[in-house]
């Protein structure tokens, strides 16, 4: 599903409520495609990088209150005198079982332990995929049917779209038109080291802006995409 198409889709299901989980390479544009959503319907995002959570982290800490123990909620929590938003949990399959499990009640109910997620906010998250060789857990059955799954996967038009918009160089976007195979990582191909992916070529034409075809400049741009489609590209930039 092209990037556009999970944006109207996202849309849909956070006005009807439903929490969703966007499937997709690293570095596709999956964070991108939630905030540019929330600041289209004017809602604040709440990004939450799950792996950096403990099991515990969601319930919060007991507190005494008024010789009774109840659960004081985290502060990143959305609380009823917010304004309606997003709460974004990326990289979630990257957290551990344990707190995947955390997040069971939170995604069906809306709600964990004592703490009630508050009208208006819905949940969104993200995460790659086994076979991109990230670091990844398998998602629980149990958490896995509490969302609604889409695949994203990136296309040339609606990237150029943005790249126009977030200011990409001219010749990097032109670069891609006539090698779209090279926008984002086949599976497999995204191992940890550099490669192609849109977020790679943003960062690629930063250096480019900075370096242009000056000597020096290759060794920078095959550090953002891999040596094979730096070359290419500064062929193409010369």
């Amino acid at each position: 599903m092209r990037s556009s198409r999970v944006s109207q889709t996202l849309r849909t299901l956070v006005e009807i409520g439903r929490p969703a989980f966007v499937w997709g390479a690293p570095g596709v544009g999956k964070s991108a495609v939630v905030q540019s959503l929330a600041k289209s319907l004017d809602r604040p995002v709440i990004d939450i990088r799950a792996p950096l959570l403990d099991p515990t982290d969601l319930r919060g800490l007991p507190a005494v209150v008024d010789g009774r123990a109840v659960w004081a909620p985290p502060s990143f929590l959305p609380v009823k005198t917010d304004k309606p938003g997003i709460l974004f949990f990326d990289e979630l399959n990257a957290a551990p079982p344990l707190v995947q499990a955390s997040l069971y009640q939170l995604v069906l109910d809306r709600r964990v332990g004592e703490y009630v997620l508050p009208d208006g906010w819905q949940i969104i998250a993200a995460g790659n995929r086994a076979e991109d060789r990230s670091v990844v857990f398998r998602m629980p059955a149990a958490l896995a049917n509490r969302f609604i799954h889409l695949e994203f996967e990136p296309h040339f038009d609606d990237w150029s779209e943005w790249a126009v918009t977030a200011g990409v160089s001219p010749v990097v976007i032109a670069f891609i038109a006539v090698r779209r195979e090279l926008l984002a990582p086949k599976p497999g191909e995204a191992d940890g080291i550099a490669f192609a992916s849109p977020r790679s070529w943003h960062m690629l034409s930063d250096a480019y802006l900075a370096l242009g075809t000056e000597a020096g400049a290759l060794e920078v741009y095959q550090g953002c995409v891999g040596k094979g489609a730096a070359i290419e590209f500064l062929e193409h930039a010369k």
